[in-house]
C-alpha cells in the first residue's frame, strides 16, 4: 500500500537517488545521447533537492521512498516514481495529492511541463485528464532541441471539507 507523507531532510539522499534513477529510466532510450550526457554532467539534483525538499511529498511502500511530487503554487513542479514502483498507482496518487494541494491553496487549475523526450510521462498526464496547451523548443547542449510540452488540468471547485479527485 502507498503511504504519502511530507518529505524530511533525512530523505535527501533517497530523493536525489530516486530522481536520478527515474530520470535515466525515462530518458535513456528516447533522448539523444548528448542530452543525457549533458544532464549527467550538470548534477542538477544535488543542487535542487537540498533547496526544495520542504515543498515535496514522498510516497512510500513498506517504508521505502518510491516517489515524490513537488506542487509549487499552481504547478506540479516535479513528479518522479522509481522505475521499480511504476504502474502500481504511485504516480497517480502523487499527482492527485499535488492537485489537492494546489486546489487547497485556492488555484482553479494545475499545470506542468514535461519533455518531449519522455513519451511515457506525456501519456501518463493525458490519461489523467491533462490537456496539452502548448509546446516550446528549448535549445540544449550539443545542438539538441528539446520540445517542452505544457499541460493543464482544470481543478474541481472544492469547499474546505471536500477533496477533489480522491484516489
Amino acid at each position: 500500500m502507498v503511504n504519502l507523507r511530507p518529505a524530511r531532510e533525512s530523505d535527501l539522499p533517497y530523493l536525489i537517488a530516486l530522481a536520478q534513477r527515474s530520470w535515466l529510466s525515462a530518458f535513456k532510450e528516447s533522448a539523444p545521447d548528448e542530452f543525457v550526457r549533458e544532464w549527467l554532467a550538470r548534477d542538477f539534483e544535488n543542487e535542487w533537492y537540498p533547496k526544495y525538499w520542504p515543498e515535496m511529498t514522498v510516497a512510500e511502500i513498506d517504508g521505502v521512498v518510491v516517489g515524490l511530487v513537488q506542487p509549487t503554487k499552481d504547478e506540479i513542479n516535479g513528479l518522479w516514481v522509481d522505475p521499480a514502483a511504476q504502474a502500481q498507482g504511485v504516480g497517480t496518487a502523487l499527482l492527485y495529492h499535488g492537485e489537492r494541494e494546489i486546489a487547497s491553496a485556492g488555484y482553479d487549475r494545475a499545470w506542468l511541463s514535461c519533455s518531449g523526450f519522455n513519451p511515457n510521462a506525456r501519456r501518463f498526464y493525458l490519461a489523467r485528464g491533462y490537456r496539452h496547451v502548448r509546446s516550446e523548443a528549448k535549445p540544449r547542449a550539443g545542438g539538441v532541441i528539446e520540445e517542452m510540452c505544457y499541460y493543464e488540468f482544470v481543478l474541481p471547485r472544492i469547499h474546505s471539507s471536500e477533496c477533489p479527485r480522491s484516489g
